[in-house]
């Protein structure tokens, strides 16, 4: 059961570029640090980068991320332990002037 984790980031209007790319590549390079407690291996895939969808319907979102867990033990671990994750958040958040995430499992509806 994938769980597909959804991530939108409106990064402060006070920044430079070098900040927002230092941040926004920070989030996918992340991919290679985040190691599964048991196997050590990465559990996580994920992508990311700033919008440039023609809709004008991003509500002042800049970047969009998709992280990629293999089941829900993954995304737990991500959420409330991993120590790279949390680290991370942690750098990030003073870039960050509003957030939101969705997660969901394909073909579930209801």
């Amino acid at each position: 059961m994938t769980i597909y984790h959804i991530v939108l980031f409106e990064f402060k209007s006070d920044l430079t570029k070098e900040q927002i790319q230092e941040a926004s590549e920070g989030m996918v390079a992340l991919q290679e640090k985040l190691m599964h407690p048991v196997t050590k291996k990465p559990y996580v895939k994920r992508w990311g980068g700033i919008n440039n969808s023609p809709e004008g319907r991003a509500r002042g979102m800049t970047h969009g991320y998709l992280c990629l867990f293999e089941n829900e033990q993954d995304r737990t671990y991500y959420l409330e332990e991993d120590p790279d994750h949390k680290e991370w958040v942690q750098f990030v958040k003073p870039f960050i002037s509003n957030a939101q995430v969705v997660d969901f499992v394909d073909g579930v509806h209801v």
